[in-house]
């Protein structure tokens, strides 16, 4: 790093850059071996915790700014080896044998400098990241009390607490719920599946930190002391899987952590209760406080996982998640909702076959979506009123939480965007939606020569625009269609893409409108289908979705449709018509990995889908663009929400289709040579 640069970086965050310094001088000199007193003669250990206090200074000077930082840093920790002396003092005074075992410890560790910063910093942080940082920090804090009992663990518990009382304090404002939604409460605060989780990854976790831990000392540590240590390592990775099949809902989790449980529960138990009990080793008369004490723990030492194993049991339904049952007609409610509410452009999606309709327990809102690979996938924005939006939101991924699903909000607008990533969600550009001012919109200009073009050629050759329904049409005008649809469908080298992109069978719905192309002779030309959309009740616009066109169709004959549609539209006195979104579109607000990975897969999939084409196709009519959205709880949670939205929009996808696709790059490879070749000539002869 330049001198130059090394100094700005050092003005705008003073903390940050000395402690990096200052870690890179400790590894180099060698001197951080034995920092955490946990794990001595364990560098890897030492140089994780370093890192984590890099980390953690440079969120809380971002978050705290440097002094409280500073302040924070020194104090918290300072403060809890204190209280920890003190502690330790008290205890062996009284004879406890916990503190008699921790006297003359090193208490001090850089992974309490970590904690206590974290835990202010996490003050700062969104609602849902906060609650979820604190969980993870806690789950290792005290699993590291109750199993290696060190002072230094005590110490790093208080630490904890008094950087986040710390932080609360600092930053009250963010440390209160949200007030655009004062009743959105993090669902893993209500959710049994969390508490499990923590409690089954504690269990493990724990377990093995005993064999890595120099005398451990913990209330639960004599686990290891009732099992060989073959039998130990077994048992904790055990419990650590069923805690992750657990968090993925699966029954195999809750199946294999009962089955752990109870085996561990009755090891302990007759190591420590019964085998005791019948050799007459258990006598409270006559004893110091150190062996009650210890006599104590060794008796409830079978407690804790008996306590577990009693939770999975009685929560066990409440544990595995949820089947998906995809609704094979909308309900009326959901359609109610639809025209009361605010759905969006794109709300009509939500009646297609293949969803399920989650209402809000209070009639406020309902939610489409449709479950793949465990992710809820939502069809656009919620069908609620603007103001209720944050509550339906939070209602849906708290019911989300409690079947074990993932939610994912997909092709949402910005209002949605703004609320989530405003709770920590994270959110990722996925297309642009193209909406039509009907106002403004007419087909004069230089730019709208390709409408002009198209509306004049069909007026000269006989076709006429047809505004209509699939039910209204006779039985002959009917088949027309469908073949038109058919055809195009099983010209594609892919299979068709659903989900929020319609084909056939979506057209058979009493609100979906067609404007078809129909000739002089009777013939159906080409087809377009616009989905309804309202607002409060009244219709405000149409969306468009499908469009086909026969082989033989006239040029120009698209342009010539949706031209058409905007007129009507304005003719009936609505404000806007939309485009749809085109998938893959890049839009401003894309950060350019994500813009050069969208282009990139454009790109790929263009000879087969053409989303490159239909962009350029869109340009033509001066539409405006909105960004289109999917927000996911975590960036952790993009990989698996990317496969279900690629299994929920290519179902039929198979192997066979990527050699399908290479051969679609090579024909247009060829037809890009040909069409050079011919232009050569061209121009060659002239």
């Amino acid at each position: 790093m330049a001198p130059a640069s090394l100094l700005a970086h050092l003005r705008r965050a003073p903390v940050s850059v000395t402690t990096a310094v200052a870690a890179v001088v400790l590894v180099v000199s060698a001197r951080i071996a034995h920092a955490e007193p946990d794990f001595p003669h364990h560098p890897p250990v030492a140089l994780l915790a370093l890192g984590a206090v890099v980390l953690a200074v440079v969120l809380a000077e971002r978050a705290l700014g440097s002094v409280r930082t500073v302040v924070v840093g020194v104090a918290a920790p300072a403060l809890a080896v204190l209280v920890t002396l003190l502690a330790v003092a008290v205890g062996q005074a009284a004879g406890e044998a916990h503190a008699e075992a921790a006297a003359g410890e090193p208490l001090f560790a850089p992974s309490i400098v970590a904690t206590a910063l974290l835990g202010a910093a996490s003050a700062t942080m969104p609602e849902q990241r906060r609650h979820r940082v604190r969980a993870v920090l806690w789950t290792v804090v005290l699993t590291l009390v109750l199993f290696a009992g060190h002072g230094s663990d005590l110490a790093r518990a208080l630490a904890t607490l008094f950087g986040t009382a710390a932080g609360v304090v600092v930053v009250r404002r963010a440390s209160r719920p949200s007030t655009a939604n004062p009743r959105t409460t993090h669902p893993a605060l209500r959710n049994p599946r969390t508490v499990v989780v923590g409690a089954l990854a504690a269990l493990g976790a724990g377990t093995l930190v005993t064999l890595v831990v120099p005398d451990p000392d913990g209330v639960l540590s004599p686990f290891a002391d009732a099992m060989s240590d073959r039998a130990t390592v077994a048992v904790g990775v055990l419990l650590l899987g069923s805690a992750w099949l657990v968090q993925r809902g699966r029954r195999a989790g809750v199946v294999l952590a009962a089955a752990v449980l109870v085996t561990l529960t009755a090891v302990l138990s007759d190591v420590f209760l019964l085998e005791p009990l019948s050799d007459g080793d258990v006598q409270w008369h006559g004893l110091g406080l150190d062996a009650v004490e210890w006599q104590v723990t060794l008796l409830g030492a079978w407690l804790v996982p008996a306590a577990v194993l009693l939770a999975v049991v009685l929560l066990r339904e409440r544990l595995v998640r949820a089947r998906f049952r995809a609704a094979t007609d909308c309900s009326e409610e959901y359609r109610g909702m639809l025209r009361r509410g605010d759905a969006g452009s794109l709300g009509h999606m939500g009646t297609w076959q293949g969803n399920a309709t989650w209402t809000d327990p209070d009639g406020r809102g309902a939610v489409a979506y449709r479950v793949r690979g465990n992710v809820a996938l939502t069809v656009s924005d919620p069908a609620c009123a603007a103001e209720d939006r944050a509550v339906v939101l939070a209602a849906f991924a708290a019911s989300c939480e409690r079947n074990g699903w993932v939610p994912a909000f997909t092709s949402v607008h910005e209002p949605v965007r703004e609320l989530l990533v405003a709770e920590g969600w994270t959110a990722l550009p996925v297309g642009v939606e193209c909406v039509l001012d009907l106002d403004t919109f007419d087909l004069r200009g230089k730019k709208r020569q390709d409408l002009r073009t198209a509306s004049n050629r069909a007026d000269r050759e006989g076709v006429r625009d047809e505004w209509t329904t699939l039910d209204a049409l006779d039985p002959d005008r009917r088949a027309q269609v469908e073949a038109v649809c058919s055809r195009w469908a099983a010209d594609r080298r892919l299979p068709e893409m659903g989900f929020t992109l319609g084909g056939l069978r979506e057209l058979d719905d009493p609100e979906v409108r067609l404007m078809l192309a129909v000739t002089a002779e009777g013939r159906v030309d080409a087809v377009t289908s616009w989905l309804p959309v309202h607002e409060h009740g009244a219709l405000i616009g149409y969306t468009l979705d499908v469009m086909r066109r026969a082989d033989d169709g006239m040029p120009g004959v698209m342009e010539f449709l949706i031209a058409r549609t905007a007129l009507r539209a304005r003719e009936a006195g609505l404000g806007t018509i939309s485009l749809s979104g085109t998938p893959l579109a890049v839009h401003a607000g894309a950060g350019p990995l994500v813009t050069h990975g969208s282009r990139l897969l454009a790109r790929v999939l263009e000879p087969v889908y053409g989303f490159r084409s239909l962009q350029r196709f869109k340009e033509k009519f001066g539409a405006r663009h909105e960004p289109l959205w999917l927000v996911v709880p975590s960036a952790l949670q993009v990989p698996r929400v990317g496969r279900a939205l690629a299994g929920a929009y290519v179902p039929g996808l198979r192997p066979k289709h990527l050699w399908a696709l290479r051969q679609a790059h090579v024909s247009a490879a060829a037809e890009r040579a040909g069409a050079g070749a011919a232009r050569a000539g061209t121009d060659a002869r002239s």
